[in-house]
């Protein structure tokens, strides 16, 4: 239930046990996404504030939080239509290209890596990560019974363009 109320920021779900007097349980995250990376961050270090994305084109929605940390493994967790596609996919995949391509851009715009140098790899991009990748589909596709990967080409390419106009701008403000 808590997932549920981290993917939909403006739901509130309660859950009473009506065999036992103040029995309840409610679950309402204000920030959403952003509000999951931060849970999942609580007991790490974090080295800044989360970022947060949205974009709609095509009749997809995508939502994007993501939020560094001193540690060296990454937490990326994707989903579509508040389905958690564990094997990750098309929307998990697109995300991935698109951080890895605006960090190596913004490395080479500022002069942080030489021209000699190579451009850094995915796993360096993701250390320390923490990320939410979220899609809301009318119609996906998901890959065999357990709905664990998405397989749509078009989820790919939303959250790469989310990520591609915004965090730009994001890095520009806000280095690393």
């Amino acid at each position: 239930m808590r997932e549920l109320a981290f993917l939909n920021k403006n739901i509130r779900i309660v859950i009473e046990d009506k065999r036992e007097e103040g029995k309840k349980a409610t679950f309402h995250y204000e920030g959403g996404i952003r509000s999951y990376v931060e849970f999942l961050n609580k007991s790490k270090e974090t080295i800044h504030e989360p970022i947060y994305l949205e974009g709609q084109k095509d009749g997809i929605s995508v939502e994007i939080a993501m939020q560094y940390n001193t540690g060296f493994s990454s937490q990326l967790y994707s989903f579509a239509n508040n389905i958690h596609t564990h094997e990750g996919g098309t929307h998990e995949y697109g995300f991935k290209i698109a951080l890895t391509r605006v960090i190596n851009d913004y490395a080479r715009k500022n002069q942080l890596l030489k021209d000699s140098e190579s451009n850094l790899t995915g796993e360096d991009v993701r250390e320390g990560l923490t990320a939410i990748v979220s899609i809301k589909h009318p119609d996906p596709q998901f890959e065999g019974q357990t709905k664990t990967k998405l397989g749509n080409t078009e989820h790919g390419r939303s959250p790469n363009r989310c990520s591609l106009k915004r965090l730009p701008v994001i890095y520009t403000k806000t280095p690393m």
